[in-house]
């Protein structure tokens, strides 16, 4: 009787063997390949810009209305001298305007201000005997003045309004009458909201019987809100 043969070891393990290749190509076909994930970092954001230089002049702007308060400070000079009874005779003297306004900001650089304001002009007057009888003349007025350019602005204005004239003169009562003034003015701006300059004008105040004529020679300031 022939006996059969064991089986080797090797060959009972060949089909475990093929049937973990088969497994694990079926694994690697169906499974997608590993890739690193991509990270992205930012660095610090940059600085905000630096705010708007209110203290240079290059970075200031008027807006298109701005409200205006003006004092002036000048000489008068008069252009008439009415002689009276007493040969009392009106010599030069000094004064004031204060002024306010809107300014209206036009093109080209240009600038309308309609303004409203009061005057004082005190004249020094002597009669033949030496006595001095002083003449005090207030005004109010309405108007406007015109400028242009931005340093330096050349500038014409005029106003018209009510004067009269107090005096201890006995032969020159007190009178009242129209009023009227035109004139040039150079004024200077190198500092936001503020304004110098000097001017030249011509004044009157028809206050009948008598007309006050003078030329008022002065400085004058303003401030820009």
């Amino acid at each position: 009787m022939r006996l059969s043969r064991p089986l080797c070891p090797a060959r009972r393990a060949l089909p475990l063997l093929a049937a973990s290749l088969l497994a694990g190509a079926a694994i690697l076909g169906i499974s997608r390949p590993a890739s690193a994930q991509q990270v992205y970092v930012y660095g610090p954001p940059p600085p905000p810009p630096p705010g708007p230089r209110y203290y240079y002049y290059d970075d200031y702007r008027e807006g298109p209305y701005a409200l205006v308060l003006a004092a002036d400070f000048e000489g008068g000079i008069p252009v008439n001298t009415p002689v009276f009874g007493d040969g009392n005779t009106i010599s030069g003297g000094g004064g004031f305007k204060l002024r306010a306004g809107e300014q209206i900001r036009l093109q080209g650089g240009v600038r309308l201000t309609p303004e409203v304001g009061y005057g004082f002009m005190h004249l020094f007057a002597q009669d033949d005997l030496g006595n001095a009888f002083d003449w005090d003349l207030h005004r109010v007025f309405v108007g406007a003045r015109l400028s242009v350019g931005r340093f330096v602005q050349p500038v014409v204005y005029g106003h018209i309004g009510y004067g009269w004239q107090v005096s201890a003169d006995p032969n020159a009562p007190g009178s009242s009458g129209f009023s009227y003034d035109f004139g040039g003015a150079l004024d200077l701006r190198v500092i936001p909201h503020l304004g110098l300059g000097a001017h030249v004008e011509y004044a009157a105040i028809e206050a009948s019987p008598f007309s006050f004529q003078w030329i008022g020679l002065g400085v004058h300031g303003y401030v820009v809100f």
